[in-house]
């Protein structure tokens, strides 16, 4: 496994998601505008799947990698926090696939101020959480380029990347 690779694939997930979040944010400011059936057929599509590939990287690298940022008894904390955040993220992505769905289909029973509200705090959600694993992520970065020989300045110049 090549870590610097597994910090790019997910960079890249982060971005798609945040791509994503930004989508969501332009559907609730223009409710109750008619959605595309196309647009719900692409995030009902991937979001669950996107959001499945970044939580197992972020299991894979970044779980992996706490003990060069922190203790034992602290790491086990924080992995336990960062797993039920995790299972919050796909609870509420699930719902937004399921609101999506039934407007695509025309049997949507929530008003247009619930839909909105609560696409708002999905992509709310995920954007602060990805702003806080991408400063972990820089954390560990750091702490393993400092581990690897690599001088403070070559650490920044890599987390720069993330």
């Amino acid at each position: 496994m090549q870590m610097p690779n597994k910090f790019a694939e997910l960079e890249a997930c982060y971005g798609q998601l945040v791509s994503w979040c930004d989508l969501l944010e332009a559907i609730a400011d223009f409710l109750p505008c008619h959605v595309d059936e196309r647009l719900c057929d692409t995030v009902t599509g991937g979001l669950i799947p996107l959001l499945q590939a970044t939580h197992g990287l972020e299991e894979h690298v970044v779980s992996a990698s706490l003990h060069a940022i922190m203790p034992d008894h602290d790491r086990v904390e924080a992995e336990n926090r960062r797993s039920t955040e995790r299972l919050f993220d796909m609870d509420a992505a699930q719902e937004v696939v399921d609101v999506l769905l039934a407007l695509k289909n025309g049997d949507c029973r929530l008003s247009w101020d619930a839909i909105g509200y609560l696409l708002r705090s999905f992509f709310c959600l995920m954007r602060r959480r990805i702003k806080a694993e991408r400063e972990i992520v820089g954390q560990i970065r750091k702490a393993l380029a400092r581990h690897e020989g690599m001088t403070v300045l070559d650490a920044q110049l890599a987390t720069e990347i993330v």
